[in-house]
């Protein structure tokens, strides 16, 4: 007798960044469906991040039969079905079933280019469940369909920071940018994984981390003896792609990189020098 083994896409998480996605000033969220397909397709996470299963999700995916796979623009998890049904594990998955996992940044000037606030020791977290050291204000993971942009207020408390690093080992405590952990059954119905009876929904669970990038005051300088030439007069926002155009007295000026970024009284500044 021939047994088919088939897995199904238990939830994906998209992992989406605007410095990479936007065109100079056009925001990738205001784009067609085919111009965004079109930034998507150079899109690779990996440019900026790492992510991987704690070792304790690696051990429950390993026996519920559930695979982990990164993609291009996020990562997603698989469940073998139960054979001759569309939606059944084929290993109960419990309702508090919580599968872990760690993002790391790889990119040295991801705090350059990303609008947060620079430095601090807290975690951010992204979860569909409230973590007990928290409060009233936790923000639960966007679903994929929000227009929620990630700030500074989906980082953890420091005790939950303190929490959530004392249940990683080894290698994985170090240089820990944030935690994603999701259960079966979430706080609420539209963030569950899982429906009711077990079985894996209908409509797949997508959930999104969406970074904006950082706006900084263009600060053009002579190379030979750093004087100032001119400061833009508002921000423009920095990307990968896309070109913003500036004019001072005729002369057309280049955009900035990411590399450097100058604080000064709250103020973000790009040098450029020429």
């Amino acid at each position: 007798m021939a047994f088919n083994t088939t897995y199904k896409q238990l939830f994906e998480v998209k992992l989406l960044h605007n410095y990479f996605l936007n065109d100079g000033t056009v925001a990738f969220s205001s784009m067609n469906p085919v111009d965004q397909q079109k930034r998507l397709k150079p899109y690779d996470i990996l440019e900026f991040v790492t992510i991987v299963p704690t070792r304790d999700t690696i051990e429950k995916m390993r026996g519920y039969n559930i695979l982990f796979k990164t993609q291009k623009s996020g990562f997603s998890t698989y469940t073998k079905l139960e054979e001759g049904t569309q939606n059944t594990p084929f290993i109960v998955l419990p309702d508090d079933l919580n599968l872990k996992f760690i993002l790391k940044l790889k990119d040295s000037f991801f705090g350059n280019y990303t609008n947060l606030a620079p430095g601090g020791t807290e975690i951010f977290y992204f979860g569909n469940s409230k973590p007990s050291t928290e409060g009233n204000s936790f923000k639960y993971i966007p679903k994929n369909t929000d227009n929620e942009l990630i700030t500074d207020e989906y980082k953890l408390s420091t005790n939950g920071s303190k929490a959530i690093m004392e249940t990683l080992t080894g290698q994985q405590c170090i240089n820990v940018f944030a935690v994603i952990e999701l259960k079966m059954i979430g706080d609420d119905n539209s963030l569950n994984i899982l429906t009711v009876s077990g079985d894996l929904r209908n409509q797949l669970p997508i959930f999104k981390i969406h970074f904006n990038n950082r706006q900084t005051f263009w600060r053009y300088k002579r190379v030979s003896d750093d004087t100032e030439i001119f400061t833009t007069a508002a921000t423009n926002p920095l990307t990968k792609f896309g070109f913003i155009e500036v004019e001072h007295n005729g002369d057309k000026f280049p955009n900035p990189n990411a590399n450097q970024i100058i604080t000064d009284n709250n103020n973000f500044f790009s040098d450029i020098y020429i």
